[in-house]
């Protein structure tokens, strides 16, 4: 068994229980990213996103020739390329990263993502989770069952 009091000073500290109490808010999970669906939210554009209280994730998922257009958000954004490549624009600077890139955007500066030849897979994370997102994902899981019929 591992030492519990191992790392930088202890600060990996083992806690004193295995089980804390939590608020119905806040239920500790494990979720299958690919049991998760894909939502469309633009051409070519779909996201798996995945709630926290204070944080969020998002697989984006583009395929060839699309775009995220140009924008901006209050929250604070850190992103990687988990497979593929595109050109990532960063307040007015173009990019092409591909998988292991980090990206960081500060709250408020505007970018935009285009993808060419190849597809392209990425993880956004979002601290707080992005205002907006769970109606735009309802949004786009209504359009996507009104295809489906």
């Amino acid at each position: 068994m591992a030492n519990e009091e191992t790392g930088a000073g202890g600060y990996f500290k083992g806690p004193k229980s295995r089980v804390v109490e939590v608020s119905d808010d806040e239920l500790p999970q494990f979720i299958d990213i690919d049991q998760l669906p894909i939502n469309l939210v633009d051409k070519g554009v779909g996201l798996k996103p995945v709630f926290g209280k204070n944080v969020m994730l998002s697989f984006v998922y583009m395929k060839p020739h699309s775009v995220v257009a140009l924008h901006a958000h209050p929250e604070e954004q850190l992103g990687l390329v988990l497979e593929g490549e595109y050109e990532f624009e960063l307040n007015g600077v173009r990019k092409m990263i591909g998988k292991g890139d980090v990206y960081i955007v500060p709250a408020n500066v505007p970018h935009a993502a285009y993808t060419y030849e190849k597809p392209c897979l990425a993880l956004d994370i979002f601290a707080p989770p992005r205002s907006g997102y769970r109606e735009m994902i309802q949004a786009a899981r209504k359009v996507m069952s009104l295809d489906e019929e």
